[in-house]
């Protein structure tokens, strides 16, 4: 998850102190905890239930690929985060993804994303559907993402074209309340879309690079 610029994060600060829980320390993370305990707790938290008719915040971009979606969405399950996610000036890139489940890539499966500043989330595998789409839940934020939001899901859909695939895909927040929505829905509408516009670029370059020669 990304950094919310400064003069937003000023603001979340004290509004910290109204909803201290949205604040508590992220799991795993409590002083004296060890990377085993750290890790062990990381595979056994329960995921968010996605509440259907709970309020979100949502941002959705989509691009025509020349891959079809067979070929991309088993493609872009796997792909690692830091060849397509690299960030934008406001919002770090990913560094790396650590599994924490036996492997990945099903529904119920998890893993550990780690930016390049340092912070982290939880990210679980919620459907896969072949060829159609896939959706996920981030998590357990230990930015000050974690003052506004509870959690974020992610959700690609593949439409077959004549040409390939069109890709859409959408992020939708699942905020805290007053008093951050609002700068909630500003971070989303203006610094996360960007960041996921840069996004889907790298998706398009790399997915085509790889894929291409696959279909001959």
């Amino acid at each position: 998850m990304p950094r919310i610029a400064t003069p937003a994060l000023t603001l979340l600060s004290l509004a910290c102190g109204v909803f201290l829980g949205a604040c508590a320390t992220p799991v795993g993370y409590a002083s004296g905890t060890s990377v085993t305990e750290r890790d062990s707790l990381h595979r056994a938290t329960a995921a968010p239930a996605v509440e259907p008719e709970a309020p979100f915040i949502a941002h959705t971009v989509e691009a025509d690929i020349a891959v079809p979606p067979d070929l991309l969405l088993p493609w872009l399950v796997n792909v690692p985060l830091e060849r397509i996610l690299l960030g934008t000036e406001k919002i770090a890139g990913i560094e790396r993804t650590e599994v924490l489940s036996p492997s990945w890539g099903s529904p119920g499966t998890r893993r550990r994303v780690v930016l390049r500043d340092g912070n982290t989330s939880l990210e679980e595998l919620l459907v896969v559907e072949e060829g159609r789409r896939f959706q996920y839940v981030v998590w357990n934020f230990t930015n000050e993402a974690r003052r506004a939001v509870q959690y974020a899901v992610g959700e690609f859909r593949f439409t077959p074209t004549a040409t390939g695939t069109h890709l859409r895909w959408t992020y939708r927040f699942r905020g805290n309340g007053w008093p951050t929505q609002g700068f909630l829905r500003s971070f989303v509408e203006e610094d996360f879309a960007g960041y996921m516009q840069v996004g889907m670029g790298h998706i398009q370059t790399e997915s085509e690079l790889d894929l291409t020669a696959r279909q001959h």
